[in-house]
């Protein structure tokens, strides 16, 4: 039963990508909300990350800002405890899309180029052509129209590449990457350019199912006409552009827009208009309620910060894994968590076999890569595990992790020495195998205290030293 929700959360997931390029907004979004329900109640992690994502995005696109800060610390709380690449490079772009939104640039092109980064791991074409078209845009705003083009020029590029995998999305950032192209070329003077992408544009065929991008090219249109001093076109336009934007509920567009317009009707000295668009602009600021945002993202820094910092804490610097610092903070906690769900726990405590040797023979900086070979080894081996790696200190590392099957958790145990066993540097021309050992206690779902699960496993690790070292032992309680 359980299996066949998870499938039709995917089929569910592919229905709300099609909705979305369809421009099927509110039909998608009521789809995404119900599959975050269900992901939750099931925990299947991926799905929840995804669906938070579309979720965020679908309101974002329906100009639902309030909505999107409802969800979004939601959202960054889950994907740090359970995400993975795809879901940091997805958590960046959003908060790009929110620090865009009450004008702190630097934080804008800062999770921008975070995102950026991950879509190059990941080899994501699609996340790349968003990420350089948000970039795109986000340089022309700062007035870098050289990076601007750049930018868009590079989403162009990536788009082609998207063409042959998913046209139907690639369709709809073409329009997306031809306006804000349209806005550089228009910038920098050149009208035809500019005018031909904003034409490509409004002639999509499917241009009439997104409503946002058809606001953002008449807009295009008002900047265009601005710019050659064709002031009333330029009127005209704009007063478009606001209309398109309330048929979805934008205020954010529309508080732009107004913008823009006031400007022109003050260059045509229209006192009748400027009042009438005055008097709305100040409504909708108070409606928006722009310092109440501000300070919504205020917030989400500083508890953004607050998470980080943590995290440092708990965190050893040079391999990566946990410190024993999250023993005093966190392992009670996780413990009282298995014991709950009452599945075994194992405790491990391994150490490389001579390792001082390498220090004296060798130096400091061989010995910190050596602890990042085997701190990688064992986050390389477990990363499917419920596990928390520890460096204990020195070179003297702590496993504990659970599972329903004690037979499984011995079998691992095999696999996982077996493993470290394999792994390897070479300095100065010679190959060295690294040598481990390693002590486990099983507790018998009794025992969940920690310090005597610990001192089990480390008279175990004595053990497998005194046999030879390279060895493991395993206590069963």
């Amino acid at each position: 039963m359980v299996k066949h929700l998870e499938q039709t959360l995917a089929e569910l997931q592919k229905t709300i990508v099609e909705m979305r390029i369809q421009g099927r907004l509110t039909e998608a979004l009521r789809l995404a909300k119900q599959g975050l329900l269900v992901a939750h109640e099931l925990e299947s992690h991926t799905d929840v990350l995804d669906l938070y994502h579309h979720n965020i995005l679908i309101h974002y696109a329906l100009g639902d800002i309030a909505d999107v800060m409802g969800i979004i610390h939601e959202y960054g709380e889950y994907c740090r405890t359970y995400g993975i690449a795809k879901d940091f490079m997805h958590y960046y772009l959003i908060m790009a899309l929110i620090y865009d939104l009450v004008g702190i640039k630097e934080k804008t092109i800062e999770m921008t180029a975070q995102s950026i980064k991950y879509a190059y791991e990941l080899n994501d074409v699609m996340m790349l052509v968003r990420c350089y078209n948000n970039l795109c845009y986000l340089e022309v705003e700062n007035g870098s129209l050289e990076e601007a083009r750049k930018a868009g020029l590079l989403a162009r590029e990536y788009n082609k590449e998207l063409y042959k995998q998913s046209p139907q999305i690639a369709k709809l950032h073409h329009i997306q990457i031809n306006n804000n192209l349209a806005d550089v070329y228009i910038l920098e003077e050149d009208y035809a350019s500019g005018q031909a992408l904003l034409e490509d544009t409004l002639q999509s065929d499917i241009i009439q199912h997104h409503q946002r991008e058809a606001g953002i090219a008449l807009f295009g249109y008002g900047l265009l006409y601005e710019k050659q001093q064709k002031l009333e076109a330029a009127v005209s336009y704009y007063k478009k552009a606001i209309q398109v934007a309330q048929t979805y509920g934008d205020d954010t567009t529309q508080k732009k827009v107004m913008r823009m317009l006031l400007n022109v009707l003050y260059q045509l000295n229209w006192r009748d208009e400027i009042f009438d668009v005055q008097r709305a602009y100040i409504e909708l600021t108070d409606q928006m309620d722009a310092n109440s945002l501000l300070q919504q993202v205020m917030n989400l820094e500083f508890n953004l910060q607050k998470v980080n910092l943590e995290k440092k804490a708990l965190y050893d610097p040079l391999t990566g894994v946990l410190n024993r610092y999250f023993i005093q903070q966190e392992m009670d906690a996780w413990l009282k968590t298995v014991q709950d769900s009452k599945q075994y726990v194992a405790v491990a405590v391994l150490d490389l076999d001579k390792f001082k040797n390498f220090n004296d023979q060798y130096g400091h900086l061989l010995g910190d890569q050596v602890l990042q070979i085997f701190a990688k080894g064992l986050q390389d081996f477990l990363q499917e595990e419920d596990v928390h790696i520890i460096r204990y200190g020195g070179d003297e590392f702590i496993v504990c992790l659970c599972h329903q099957d004690k037979h499984y958790i011995k079998s691992l145990a095999d696999q996982l020495h077996a493993y470290l066993l394999t792994l390897a540097f070479t300095q100065e021309g010679t190959h060295y195998m690294l040598k481990v050992s390693m002590g486990i206690c099983i507790n018998d779902q009794r025992n969940y205290e920690y310090r005597a699960l610990f001192e089990q496993a480390d008279g175990c690790l004595y053990q497998a030293k005194n046999n030879g070292r390279g060895r493991y032992v395993i206590l069963e309680l």
